[in-house]
């Protein structure tokens, strides 16, 4: 029996771990902060249903459309990785795999935009030297 599995799905919850961080921050500087679950959690037990509640109640966020569909869709990319990754844990599907590695690059692109336009809500370009 191969190792590749288990190191693909340890893989897989490195890259979870790695977007989760940056929603946490992200959810953080929210007009309204969002708390998520911190220290010693297991992400599929504990931090995957926070992450459901706070893509059910981002939207009451006063942030412009551009904001809120960006907290949204940053949100769903990551539950829905998650769940593709647990899939991939369960099946060995390497196409559950490779959509969850998917869903993480494009989810973490979206909330890096997000986290530039929260930090810099005015969209102004730092001085040119």
């Amino acid at each position: 029996m191969s190792d590749h599995p288990e190191a693909r799905t340890d893989d897989l919850m490195r890259r979870l771990a790695h977007f989760a961080h940056g929603i946490d921050i992200a959810m953080a500087a929210l007009p309204i902060p969002i708390a998520l679950p911190k220290g010693e959690i297991s992400l599929i037990g504990d931090y995957l249903p926070a992450i459901i509640r706070a893509y059910e109640i981002v939207d009451e966020q006063p942030l412009p459309e551009v904001q809120q569909a960006a907290a949204v869709t940053s949100l769903l990319h990551w539950i829905t990785a998650a769940e593709l990754a647990l899939g991939y844990a369960l099946s060995g599907a390497e196409h559950r795999a490779d959509a969850a590695v998917l869903n993480c690059l494009l989810g973490e692109q979206i909330l890096a935009d997000l986290m530039e336009a929260l930090v810099d809500p005015e969209g102004t370009e730092p001085p040119q030297d």
